[in-house]
């Protein structure tokens, strides 16, 4: 194969994944200059507080009796003591008809709470942002497609949108009453660059694709066909396979 071919297939590889080289230059280099701490908004996050109990918490027994009462098919997964709205609760996890749930129990009467309400949430929302800024927007999400910023996450949830100039939202659990998503502007240009990096325009998320696969091989190829021409167009190496 000759120099004028080797060019020829060098120029429409270039052609065909130089688009989505460029692309990863880009991601990359985004990904590199912000610290992923920024991006999950971490740094906006307080110190978590130690748990403090005046006397000793109840046993959970009564509330999950009562919870295998309400969920006859329950199968409980976990029991998690920690903090909630300035008071103590047991996190029970379960699986009710093939999907996972949460419930809360007061750590101080053993009794099972009710969900997270909306003035809940935005108490839940102010103790876990440490800036002094008004809460903007309180929505209620019952559905999150493939893709969406809150994917993949226990439903329902409250998004909590605060009146920052980073454009922070939280995401409460109605079930947990814990944040279970920071997300930020940073983030959703993270997230798209991401999509674009791995080649994932659906779920954002799977990086085993066959168009990555596909596209990294065909870059490969590119880049080796690039070191044959330079070796097939190169005065010195000419000369030397003439002689």
């Amino acid at each position: 194969m000759d120099a004028r071919t080797y060019r020829k297939i060098h120029r429409w590889l270039g052609l065909v994944v130089g688009i989505q080289l460029l692309l990863w230059t880009v991601g990359g280099l985004f990904f590199s200059l912000n610290p992923i701490a920024k991006v999950r908004g971490e740094t906006e996050a307080p110190e978590p507080q130690p748990l403090e109990f005046d006397a000793p918490p109840a046993s959970p027994a009564a509330a999950l009796t009562e919870l295998v009462r309400l969920h006859a098919r329950a199968e409980i997964q976990t029991v998690a003591l920690r903090p909630h709205l300035d008071a103590a609760v047991y996190e029970i996890t379960f699986v009710a008809d093939g999907e996972p749930h949460w419930a809360l129990a007061n750590a101080t009467t053993g009794e099972l709470r009710s969900t997270v309400d909306q003035g809940e949430a935005e108490v839940i929302a102010r103790q876990a942002y440490a800036l002094d800024t008004p809460i903007a927007d309180v929505t209620l999400v019952t559905e999150a497609p493939s893709g969406s910023e809150y994917r993949e996450r226990p439903l329902p949830a409250y998004r909590i949108s605060f009146d920052d100039s980073l454009g922070t939202r939280l995401y409460i659990s109605v079930e947990r009453g814990v944040v279970t998503a920071r997300r930020n502007d940073r983030w959703r240009l993270f997230d798209f660059l991401w999509m674009l990096h791995i080649m994932d325009y659906q779920s954002r998320d799977n990086f085993n694709t066959f168009l990555l696969q596909a596209v990294s091989a065909l870059g490969l190829v590119t880049v080796l066909s690039g070191f044959v021409l330079a070796g097939l167009t190169s005065p010195r190496l000419r000369r030397l396979a003439g002689r």
